[in-house]
């Protein structure tokens, strides 16, 4: 006979020590025979109740070397290093349940109970599920999650449900019941957002597992759709779940025919953590299966890291397919091909991916490395009657930036005759075309009159008034017999001189109130053509005044943030950041005093905030 049950995770309200979080969720997991899991975009799942897993959580998402690890927010649980490498910034590890719109793909929390528990009812409280900001400058739209629900490892139609929104807005955005799950898109400044799924009598439908991943921006801004790499889009937390439902464990019927034992599953995974190629080659990547033996097969694909596949100058070929194994057979390879672009720059990199079946826990990366253009050193010939051999007068010349560098081109043998010789340029890390070419591309064949021994080609350098470090363009000679040195590598000396930078303080909120956020902005003036950096310093005016990282947070994308300060990145061309302090309901109130280290400083050289 079934009998009923309640239970809850979580709570209503955001955590504030890490033992609490812990109680409320790993040990209530436990305690309820719940099994509790966080899956990853490439589909490695973490067992959010092993005790290692647990002896990493904490709040402090900025804190290393657990802050990786770690599935723990003020706001409530997610998934554990949730920006999982597609942003730019790899300092950006939070625990939301995050959705990177560069792959669609989602990572996913998972919640498990045993197959003997049928939950009927589940009040859902989620937090940090934001509506877009204006201007932009925060959440570039409306942030949107999927909820979907499962009954023995089968997904179950969220129609066979009614679906009932507990804390909507006057305006509430519509929850979407499909098949596939509930749809629900955030409407609430505060990013609070409850609901219920409760079982319909006509459907007799019950669960025993609840799936939370993230989708699309909805109503994104028309700038981030313009961004051709979205390093921002929809994440959320899940702060408690409240359900009820019966046991329907069965009376076990005695048997005397044993059960066969499962064939176990196959496990595919990489057989090494990082593979390494040189610029033009092919590498062979070898993946590796274990547990099942019978024949079975696995997805594999090449996703953009440092390294692209299209554009103007690719630098490997894209690689998809499917890998098949054969009864018994326990490794099988793809390969990836790079390409030579003749340019001169640092080694990229390619992320290997598995996809359509159990995939094991070892990710890997190939790494493409750089292969300079370097010129085969060729034995000066013994001279014949009526031959020339062609060669630079030096394997490097140098030019100011804007003046013409005059290229000395020699022949050898029987000069008695006349001759002809092609020379053409090739971009180094100097550019010969575009919007704003670094000089004059040249493609031309040079003649020798009898008797003449050496010629000279002007090449045109571009003066752009940009400061910039020093640039190379490659030179080469071709259509006859060369000798050392047959290439050249010419170098643009940059003769821009920079004003000085300096870094002041700009707008402010003056004050936050509690439970709002404000934003405060630093500016820099002179030279901005290149990169720089700046210390912001946080100061007490003493007593007991609010502390950064307890009290409230400021929101850094340049890094992480200490009591103390932080660092603020500006890129070429940037005169401005803006940073957003954040004022959590409940904390100390006070004044936080802002100011610079030490450094380049002009006008407004401090700022005051105050915490309502």
């Amino acid at each position: 006979m079934a009998t009923s049950f309640t239970g809850s995770l979580g709570q209503n309200t955001n955590y504030s020590v890490i033992d609490d979080l812990i109680a409320k969720w790993a040990t209530a997991s436990q305690n309820q025979g719940i099994k509790l899991s966080g899956i990853a975009v490439d589909g490695a799942e973490t067992d959010y109740l092993n005790p290692t897993t647990i002896s990493n959580l904490t709040l402090a998402t900025n804190q290393n070397p657990k802050s990786w690890l770690s599935y723990g927010s003020t706001g409530g649980i997610g998934v554990p290093s949730a920006y999982d490498g597609w942003f730019t910034d790899v300092n950006k590890v939070r625990a939301e349940i995050n959705y990177d719109p560069n792959t669609n793909q989602s990572q996913a929390l998972k919640v498990k109970w045993a197959d003997n528990k049928d939950v009927t009812s589940a009040t859902i409280d989620l937090s940090s599920l934001s509506v877009k900001t204006a201007p932009g400058t925060g959440d570039q739209g409306n942030e949107v999650g999927l909820l979907q629900i499962f009954n023995n490892g089968v997904l179950v139609p969220a129609t066979n449900f009614t679906i009932t929104r507990l804390n909507a807005p006057t305006t509430p955005k519509p929850l979407s019941v499909s098949s596939n799950g509930v749809t629900f898109t955030a409407d609430r400044a505060d990013g609070n957002f409850q609901f219920k799924v409760e079982a319909n009598p006509l459907t007799g439908a019950a669960f025993d597992e609840l799936r939370f991943s993230a989708k699309a921006y909805d109503s994104p801004t028309a700038a981030y759709t313009a961004t051709a790499f979205k390093s921002d889009s929809s994440d959320y937390l899940v702060r408690s779940i409240q359900y009820q439902g019966n046991d329907v464990t069965p009376t076990p019927t005695p048997t005397p025919t044993p059960t066969p034992t499962p064939t176990p599953a196959s496990v595919f995974q990489f057989e090494q953590g990082s593979y390494t190629v040189n610029e033009g080659g092919v590498a062979t990547i070898n993946v590796t299966r274990t547990g099942g033996t019978a024949a079975a097969s696995i997805n594999y694909a090449t996703v953009d890291g440092s390294a692209n596949a299209s554009g103007t100058s690719p630098d490997y070929t894209l690689a998809a397919g499917a890998l098949n194994f054969a009864a018994g057979q326990t490794i099988a390879s793809f390969t990836v091909t790079s390409l030579n672009d003749l340019l001169l720059e640092s080694p990229e990199t390619v992320n290997l991916v598995l996809s359509g079946g159990n995939v094991g826990s070892n990710p890997s990366i190939l790494t493409i490395n750089d292969v300079a253009p370097t010129p085969t050193p060729t034995p000066t010939p013994t001279p014949t009657p009526g031959q020339n051999t062609f060669f630079f007068s030096a394997a490097a010349y140098s030019v100011n930036e804007g003046s013409t560098a005059p290229i000395t081109i020699n022949r050898a043998g029987d000069l008695s005759i006349g001759a002809t010789i092609s020379f053409t340029t090739g971009n180094g890390t100097a550019l010969g075309g575009g919007t704003a070419p670094d000089y004059t591309r040249v493609n031309q064949a040079v003649t020798f009159a009898p008797g003449q021994a050496s010629a000279q080609v002007p090449v045109q350098t571009l003066f752009d008034g940009r400061i910039e470090p020093t640039e190379t363009v490659n030179l080469f000679i071709s259509g006859g017999s060369l000798a050392s040195p047959s290439t050249a590598v010419l170098s643009i000396l940059d003769s821009t001189v920079a004003p000085p930078t300096f870094f002041s303080y700009g707008s402010s909120p003056g004050s936050i109130a509690d439970g709002a956020a404000g934003t405060f902005t630093i500016n820099r003036t002179g030279d901005i053509s290149g990169s720089a950096s700046i210390d912001f310093l946080i100061a007490a005016p003493g007593g007991r005044q609010p502390v950064n990282n307890v009290d409230y947070n400021i929101i850094n994308p340049s890094g992480s943030v200490t009591p103390n300060g932080g660092t603020v990145n500006f890129n070429p061309g940037q005169s401005s950041v803006v940073l957003t302090m954040n004022n959590p309901l409940g904390p100390r109130r006070g004044v936080v005093n802002l100011g610079f280290g030490a450094g380049p400083i002009g006008g407004q050289a401090s700022t005051a905030i105050t915490l309502l």
